[in-house]
């Protein structure tokens, strides 16, 4: 086993981009026949890559020059590089391929007229382009492309630089610049570290240390700079957000992933996430890694081939990292760097049975089908969405409790509404999935009976008559509009609390009454009773828990779905 390092220089996507380009590089040069054996993993402040079956150092005369990457031809920069990208013929393709859509083509007709997806690539080429950074990245691959008649020197200089702890830069750029005076290619060893691959290294007061402003931006050694570049390919998912011209990239932050895991997960993850607005295209390739995971993991045990190594998502990945590009008018600018750390979902330590797999898919599913639907350009949503975003990414469920807060009365709104789709809701199984992860030592109040049935009062009192009423079967019970809104107004005094409770557990067995006499002991629709002991029950429960506390679960399994009533969001 061959370890070699990445130190994190700026801890920033640059570090892991560079891990994964060191990482690409590496299983290249593994022993024919044999298949890519390397494991990244995060060790604090640098990843370790573990790397078996490497040719020994005596066979690396062998290996034939190969690049990590091809050049860009477009319609003002070439590359002299053989065999470069034809980026204009790729952008005609991918509009082909959309108008195609359009008209409603799929499958074998798109096949059938020789018409493709766009490349895999294509998301990298475009912010490479976009970016104005076509030339500085044509010129790493050309300055590779020079070292084919020394590329196993070329190779033997990056391979030291990463075998020590921390990384010898001076002395690779050092020797690295003996090889070129001796080989006769003439470059720079500094070359400028631009933004696509360097968030915050833009042009701009950037330095360590105070010596004076100017507008140029920082320069580094030429074989970072190029791993990195390899690494936007292997690790990271530029998109553009919806309805601008801003960009978002997502780059893996590995914690301790193998390259055989990551190769089957990240080509389904390209094609998976789609172009959105800023907080919904987080959540969703938030989810979506998870649930590509999860579905390939589950293909892999159902089948008996077991592709993918054990445990939950976030045991291999740690997050992914967002770089948030605002366009200026003339070019874009780093604005923004945050993380989506990936949802734990499961009470369990670890991810080893069918049964656990298909319980954390369920609950992925259920929330990427209600924040799917939600519409970010509209205020009340927006701040759902954001909420929920602040949920992912800090695991605390008082934020998931502000999203349910503005959740419930969306419900409410859309099934007053009407139209030809109710709103997707969560189930009351995989809410209580999702709240155990969170706080294991709520499980007293997600079981207790008399919480459990004034959470079913409260949902026979509002999103589910209203259901009714929406598809033309209106019930004979009032609809409480606003109930969960007024719970929550006084969840924070626990007596206040007590009180609006109480008043609503007092109409809802007044109506009971009153619908059972209208229709002499049977009517159409019949509801549970709320007994004194599950107030009592209520009133134990918040003198442990506090009222704030019980008062968002109440609202939250109230205005979710129970999978034995009538499904809400077909």
């Amino acid at each position: 086993m061959d370890n070699f390092f990445v130190d994190k220089t700026t801890y920033t996507p640059a570090d892991t981009l560079l891990a994964f380009g060191l990482a690409a590089l590496l299983t290249k040069l593994v022993s024919p026949g044999r298949a890519p054996d390397l494991t990244i993993i995060d060790v604090g402040d640098s990843y370790r890559l573990e790397c078996a079956s490497l040719l020994p150092v005596g066979q690396l005369s062998r290996v034939k020059p190969f690049p990590l990457f091809s050049g860009l031809n477009t319609a003002k920069k070439t590359a002299n590089v053989p065999q470069p990208v034809d980026y204009l013929t790729h952008q005609r393709n991918n509009q082909t391929y959309f108008e195609a859509l359009k008209k409603g083509m799929k499958g074998e007709e798109l096949k059938e007229q020789n018409i493709h997806p766009p490349h895999p690539d294509w998301s990298s080429w475009a912010i490479i382009n976009q970016m104005s950074a076509i030339g500085a990245y044509n010129g790493l691959a050309e300055l590779w492309y020079a070292h084919r008649d020394c590329f196993s020197d070329l190779i033997g200089v990056i391979l030291d630089l990463y075998r020590t702890r921390p990384n010898t830069i001076n002395e690779a750029e050092t020797r690295w610049k003996s090889l070129a005076k001796e080989q006769g290619i003439q470059s720079n060893s500094q070359v400028a570290q631009l933004q696509v691959v360097n968030p915050g290294m833009g042009k701009g007061g950037n330095r360590s240390k105070a010596t004076g402003l100017s507008i140029g931006g920082l320069k580094g050694f030429w074989i970072p700079e190029y791993l990195k570049y390899a690494g936007l390919f292997k690790a990271a998912l530029p998109r553009v957000v919806s309805g601008s011209k801003d960009r978002k990239t997502y780059v893996l932050r590995p914690k301790n992933l193998t390259w055989k895991t990551h190769q089957q997960t990240f080509s389904k993850f390209q094609q998976a996430v789609y172009a959105s607005t800023a907080a919904k295209m987080d959540i969703l390739a938030t989810l979506g890694y998870c649930k590509i995971y999860l579905t390939q993991w589950l293909e892999g045990q159902k089948t008996g081939l077991g592709w993918l190594s054990e445990g939950k998502p976030g045991d291999h990945i740690a997050a992914l990292d967002v770089i948030f590009y605002k366009y200026l008018g003339s070019a874009h600018a780093t604005m923004n760097l945050s993380s989506m750390v990936l949802p734990d979902w499961l009470p369990d330590e670890s991810l080893t049975s069918i049964e656990q797999a298909d319980r954390f898919l369920a609950v992925v599913e259920e929330h990427e089908n209600v924040i799917r639907y939600l519409d970010e350009k509209i205020g009340d949503q927006e701040a759902m969405l954001r909420a929920y975003r602040d949920f992912l990414s800090t695991r605390e469920l008082r934020a998931f409790y502000r999203f349910n807060r503005k959740f419930a009365q969306y419900i409410m709104s859309k099934l007053v509404a009407g139209g030809q789709y109710t709103p997707r809701q969560f189930t009351t199984p995989n809410l209580k999935e999702l709240i155990m992860a969170h706080q294991q030592s709520f499980r007293p109040i997600l079981e207790n009976e008399g919480f459990l049935r004034i959470a079913s009062a409260i949902r026979s009192s509002t999103v589910l008559p209203q259901y009714f009423k929406a598809i033309g079967q209106p019930g004979p019970y009032e609809i409480h509009y606003g109930l969960g809104r007024k719970l929550l107004r006084d969840a924070s005094y626990p007596e206040k609390f007590i009180q609006a409770l109480s008043k609503f557990i007092q109409a809802y067995m007044r109506e009971n009454s009153q619908i059972n006499e209208r229709f002499k002991g049977n009517p159409p629709v019949r509801r549970s009773l709320i007994q004194t002991r599950d107030i009592d029950a209520i009133v134990d429960l918040i003198a442990e828990f506090g009222s704030e506390t019980v008062a968002n679960l109440l609202v939250a399994y109230g205005y979710a779905r129970d999978p034995k009533t009538p499904v809400t969001n077909e």
